[in-house]
């Protein structure tokens, strides 16, 4: 552990914005991306360097901008000792601002410890559940294509909520043999989702998230007994309170870093799922191999797993978690170890 005269030198915090291009617009029920605009921090330390990233959802009511400031007002010397991970939770609420800062601190304590950080978590060796690939809208040729050339991956998510997204997933299941879950991304009625999701019964789907608006648990719990389709919340959650009210509503629940404020509270919000009997997924945004492997480095902890971020971006600026054909592994080295 490398904590000796060096550790008593001060802490430095740079905060900067970067777009990164997509290999093709994203889309899904209620916007598009052709460009994701990210923040990333570092946080130096001790001779050692940790990194994090998020993407701010404005959907949410968050942006690069805001998140900029937040992260422009941290005293970098009010960070106390690096391994004190949990100190974090106490300068900043669950932000985008505080996911970023989150995972350049986790990957700060494992290079100054020299472990990686599903070491410092405890996770390290054990298996991740393989990714899900997205099939984001389109037309439907264009979508049932992008299915076949993803044909040798174990999982596919697509997007659906628009008209005639039923027929475009009876399409694509009689072409793909493998699992199929399905995004609304909040894109339908309550009454529209019951109906789609027993027209969708028949396709063999793994799981629906978050169907209807956010906000609805009356009507989410209504959805969720008229399907066999196990139904996951998405935006209707955020932190492990989140988690808790959502017991008896939902069958599961779609975590993210970005919504969580990063790890440290993912992980309370991965043991309260446990507690309560909800299924836990962890999610992604479109982000580097930053964010991906923060994200890889608690994903043993989880049932089902969609971390294919850095796939859908035209080049990676921070390689790290490695992808065979849904198979992910983490990158050998300390802290996350991306490239820098």
């Amino acid at each position: 552990m490398r904590r000796g005269k060096d550790a008593v030198s001060g802490w430095e915090l740079e905060v900067y914005e970067r777009d990164l291009a997509l290999t093709e617009t994203f889309t899904i029920a209620t916007v598009s991306w052709d460009v994701a605009t990210n923040i990333f921090v570092r946080v130096r330390y001790g001779g050692e360097e940790g990194i994090g990233e998020v993407s701010p959802d404005q959907r949410a009511g968050d942006s690069p901008a805001a998140t900029l400031e937040a992260l422009s007002r941290i005293d970098p010397e009010g960070l106390g000792d690096p391994f004190d991970l949990e100190a974090i939770l106490e300068q900043l609420p669950a932000s985008p601002a505080r996911c970023a800062l989150d995972i350049a601190l986790h990957d700060l304590a494992g290079q100054l410890a020299e472990l990686s950080v599903a070491q410092l978590l405890g996770v390290a060796g054990r298996r991740i559940p393989p990714t899900s690939v997205t099939v984001p809208i389109a037309g439907v040729d264009a979508m049932v294509a992008r299915a076949q050339r993803l044909g040798d991956h174990p999982c596919l998510k697509l997007k659906v909520g628009f008209d005639g997204d039923v027929d475009v997933v009876a399409a694509i299941r009689g072409r793909y043999s493998g699992r199929i879950r399905v995004d609304a991304n909040e894109g339908w009625s309550a009454d529209e989702a019951i109906e789609r999701l027993r027209a969708l019964e028949r396709f063999d789907i793994e799981l629906c998230e978050q169907p209807i608006p956010r906000g609805n648990f009356d009507d989410l719990t209504r959805v969720t007994e008229a399907t066999s389709i196990p139904v996951f919340a998405d935006e209707d959650v955020t932190t492990s309170e989140d988690v808790a009210r959502l017991s008896g509503v939902v069958d599961g629940v779609n975590l993210k870093l970005r919504k969580t404020g990063g790890i440290r509270e993912a992980l309370r919000a991965i043991a309260t799922a446990r507690a309560v009997g909800l299924k836990l997924m962890l999610g992604c945004d479109l982000t580097s191999g930053v964010s991906a492997t923060a994200e890889a480095s608690v994903a043993a902890l989880v049932d089902h797993v969609d971390i294919d971020g850095p796939l859908l971006l035209a080049e990676d600026p921070h390689p790290g978690v490695g992808y065979d054909r849904g198979v992910v592994s983490l990158p050998r080295g300390p802290g996350l170890g991306v490239r820098r």
